[in-house]
């Protein structure tokens, strides 16, 4: 049983809440930054288009991954000063190594990916063969 309070509780008909998406945000950044430099509010609304539309991510988290990425230097980042409108903004691009490391993500998911679907033809299978419910 996992710790108390670490699990989300699901109310009437809410659709489940994935348990390790938390995770999935790094590659999702990775994958923006490949398709163009941008910057965080950009990345946010990205992260909208790439799997994370029903399953909102807190901007301080966005922000703490895009400084471990940055730590380790998988992306780069520099302030907008050409901006018109507002502040300057810090745009973050992705590296060499950042490019090597989104590609080892994208191994490592197919592989994943591979797995899930294994089990769930089988736990498919296995619900259509017999009765009930939970069985």
């Amino acid at each position: 049983m996992p710790p108390r309070g670490r699990r989300r509780r699901r109310r009437g008909n809410e659709a489940p809440f994935p348990q390790r998406i938390h995770r999935f945000v790094e590659p999702a950044l990775l994958l923006l930054l490949h398709m163009a430099p941008r910057h965080g509010y950009g990345l946010m609304e990205g992260l909208q288009r790439v799997g994370f539309a029903n399953y909102p991510v807190d901007t301080s988290a966005i922000y703490r991954i895009l400084r471990q990425l940055e730590a380790s230097e998988m992306v780069t980042s520099r302030w907008d000063t050409d901006t018109v409108a507002g502040p300057p903004r810090r745009v973050y691009r992705l590296t060499e190594a950042g490019h090597r490391y989104l590609a080892a993500w994208v191994a490592d998911l197919r592989a994943t990916d591979d797995v899930l679907h294994e089990f769930l033809d089988n736990y498919d299978a296995h619900m259509e063969e017999t009765d009930g419910d939970y069985h």
